[in-house]
């Protein structure tokens, strides 16, 4: 199965989808899962169980008919204008219908990334802190509604390679 918060590539960034007021359902699900390949929508989040996301709110969608092509051809009201905080960020599960395993035996779950769309599984439960930068720093991983620090003894190479795809660092 594909299933995360939804993420959109804006300016060279990724950032969350949020929906206000429950206005994210099968219609606008149907359209991420067939944007990215990913079978046929089975649950829309209208808002996250994944966790709060961070960074930029990219879009909010208020419309699908479900039969567009892609999320962005849906009405919204624009890049990076939306009336809602990453409270609301939207996740979604799919079908996974016509998807092999992941390869590697990922401990944490597929990444489905096109163009300018995916699923981000960790979104919102792994972060870095007090680093140099975005993509540098000690690896916290969310417990209820606090954090605690990854063990090293815990990560292993592959690991670690999944946790800087999720936080987009490579």
């Amino acid at each position: 199965r594909c299933t995360g918060q939804v993420e959109v590539k804006h300016e060279g960034q990724w950032g969350t989808v949020c929906s206000y007021d429950f206005h994210w359902d099968v219609r606008e699900a149907s359209v991420v899962c067939r944007q990215l390949g990913c079978g046929t929508m089975a649950r829309a989040f209208p808002y996250t169980p994944f966790g709060a996301g961070a960074g930029r709110i990219w879009l909010q969608p208020f419309f699908c008919h479900g039969t567009e092509t892609a999320l962005h051809h849906c009405p919204h009201y624009g890049s990076g204008q939306h009336y809602c905080d990453h409270n609301w960020d939207i996740g979604v599960t799919c079908s996974g219908e016509g998807l092999g395993d992941c390869a590697g035996g990922q401990p944490f779950g597929c990444v489905r990334t096109t163009r300018d769309l995916r699923l981000s599984p960790l979104a919102g439960f792994v972060r870095l802190v007090s680093g140099d930068g975005a993509c540098s720093g000690r690896v916290e991983v969310r417990q209820g509604r606090g954090w605690a620090t990854l063990c090293k003894a815990h990560v292993d190479l592959n690991t670690a390679h999944v946790i800087c795809k999720e936080l987009g660092c490579g």
